[in-house]
Order: structure tokens, then C-alpha cells, then sequence
């Protein structure tokens, strides 16, 4: 009965781990675009509602101090319409103080290294904002 050698089974599983430190990182990058991905695209929904309001109502909503966007009078977002694999409808929130400019947050909640912003002109940071 013939079997492998051992240095066939080491070429193996040196092959096995160079495949894996490829892969890994790559993986990695892609879920944590997967998360941004998924921060944008909450914050986006909120921007179409705050578009909505601003037409209707000739300015954005007034918010001194950062809501939770769920549950405000201004939009159409139900519980859980927000919620993903990575952030639920409590991570965003909204804030204008004059009805002119805003600022929508989406808190990194221990998934991002850092806050997701998005203002009025259409700027999206991955940092705190200029306060």
C-alpha cells in the first residue's frame, strides 16, 4: 500500500497556506466595504425623505440635536426598514438647526472604524465633521 510522503503532504500544506493568505485579506476587504456599503445606502433612503420634506415644505426639517430618524413626522421610514446585517434603525440620525443645512450620522457602532456623515451638499466623510 502506497500512501503520500511527508514531503508531499508538506508541499500541500505550505500550497493550503500561501491560498489562505491570499484569500483572507481580500475577504476582509470586502466585508468591510460591505459595511460601508450598507451605511451608505441607510443614509441614502434618509436623504430621498429629506428631499421630499424640503420640497413640500421649502426647507429641511428642524432637528437641534441629533434624532433617530425612525419615528420623525418628516419621513416615510418604518421600524426595521433601516436595519441590516451591520447597522439597525438606531444607528442613524439626523440634525439640521436651520432648516438649511444638515448633517445625517450614521454611529460606526463597533462596525466602522469611524462615523459615516453626510451633509446637505452631498459630501459623505468617514470621520467626524468639521464642528
Amino acid at each position: 500500500m502506497r500512501g503520500f510522503s511527508l514531503v508531499e503532504l508538506m508541499i500541500v500544506i505550505v500550497i493550503i497556506g500561501i491560498l489562505a493568505a491570499i484569500a483572507v485579506p481580500a475577504y476582509q476587504k470586502n466585508v468591510e466595504q460591505a459595511k460601508r456599503s450598507e451605511a451608505l445606502a441607510g443614509i441614502g433612503s434618509i436623504r430621498r425623505q429629506l428631499v421630499i420634506a424640503y420640497g413640500v415644505d421649502g426647507r429641511y426639517p428642524i432637528s437641534p440635536t441629533y434624532k433617530k430618524v425612525v419615528g420623525l413626522s418628516w419621513n416615510d421610514i418604518q421600524p426595521g426598514e433601516l436595519t441590516g446585517r451591520y447597522f439597525s434603525d438606531k444607528h442613524f440620525r439626523y440634525r439640521s438647526i436651520d432648516g438649511v443645512e444638515y448633517r445625517i450620522r450614521c454611529g460606526k457602532a463597533g462596525v466602522l472604524e469611524k462615523n459615516v456623515w453626510l451633509d446637505e451638499t452631498g459630501r459623505w466623510k468617514f470621520d467626524e465633521p468639521d464642528e
